[in-house]
């Protein structure tokens, strides 16, 4: 049985943009595939990073997200953050400095979602920075990146020039899609945004009280067997599955922070019996709660 490794830093690890970067532009795609949990860290550049496959809890800026197929997000140079009990996550990590979108930083900082990603200010609300690719358009994102990628593995005339244009073409697109996902997240439609964003606001709203599959089938107007599998279908995930992960994402993040006792993280996380909590984690982290906690800040409930 795969083994969850779990790691207690007192200083998260430092990447050096040496680390990747030798030459100009200092522009490159990383392809990566987790399983189990990586080392909290951080680095000297910006991160983009896209889920290609996979599901994982994902911590940043003191707190945890789950992450699944199709989502899209970024982290800042210095911010804090680690994979989770990552499971065949395959990723692509698109890195880069400041310094190679010149004096074009003034104006992208201007446009939606990347005013957020080079002026910060949503250290409280780090969902605000994740977006969801719908199925419709991973090729091209995919593509998008693969163009970077390969610029700069051929090096052919021109290559550094246009692997800055790529990314800054890119850039453009997040901040498309975000002016887009946000606008339509307030909006009912029969898409990702519609039905299954309802559901994922629904969950994170009551996820400490018990939810059934008919309750979740009932905000969104659909039948339960129909909206399960469309949730299947877009997240690789049951309703039910979801459910159960969130609540473990949202406990692993009680455990880390506070000095809550175990029995009333359970409580508060939509576990009536701590028996079935323990158990569940167990499952899902490798470790039970007490033992997690004790790994990972050093102390005991």
């Amino acid at each position: 049985p795969r083994k969850t490794i779990f790691y207690k830093t007192i200083m998260p690890e430092l990447i050096q943009k040496s680390t990747f970067f030798s030459e100009r532009p200092e522009i490159l795609i990383h392809e990566a595939e987790h399983d189990g949990r990586i080392v909290s860290h951080t680095h000297e550049f910006y991160e983009l990073v896209y889920i290609v496959d996979g599901f994982t809890l994902h911590s940043s800026v003191g707190r945890v997200n789950m992450l699944v197929t199709g989502d899209l997000f970024f982290v800042r140079p210095g911010e804090e953050h680690s994979y989770i009990n990552a499971y065949r996550t395959k990723l692509y990590n698109l890195i880069f400095t400041a310094d190679e979108l010149g004096s074009e930083l003034g104006e992208l900082a201007k446009l939606p979602g990347l005013d957020v990603m080079f002026c910060g200010g949503d250290e409280e609300n780090i969902g605000a920075r994740l977006l969801h690719v719908g199925m419709n358009e991973r090729h091209s994102v995919e593509s998008a990146l693969e163009k970077i990628k390969s610029e700069r593995i051929a090096q052919r005339t021109g290559w550094q020039s246009l692997t800055r244009a790529h990314l800054m073409s890119f850039l453009i697109r997040y901040s498309r899609m975000y002016e887009t996902q946000w606008e339509r997240r307030s909006q009912s439609s029969n898409d990702y945004y519609g039905y299954i964003y309802k559901i994922l606001s629904y969950v994170n709203d009551n996820y400490a009280r018990p939810i059934t599959t008919s309750e979740l089938a009932d905000i969104t107007g659909l039948s339960p067997d129909y909206m399960a599998r469309k949730f299947k279908q877009a997240l690789g995930m049951s309703p039910a599955e979801y459910v159960r992960r969130f609540r473990i994402a949202r406990a692993m993040e009680l455990l880390c922070t506070t000095d809550t006792p175990v029995a009333e993280v359970a409580q508060q996380t939509g576990f009536s019996d701590i028996s079935l909590f323990s158990r569940v984690f167990k499952q899902a982290v490798g470790l039970p709660p007490a033992a997690y906690r004790k790994n990972t800040t050093g102390r005991n409930d």
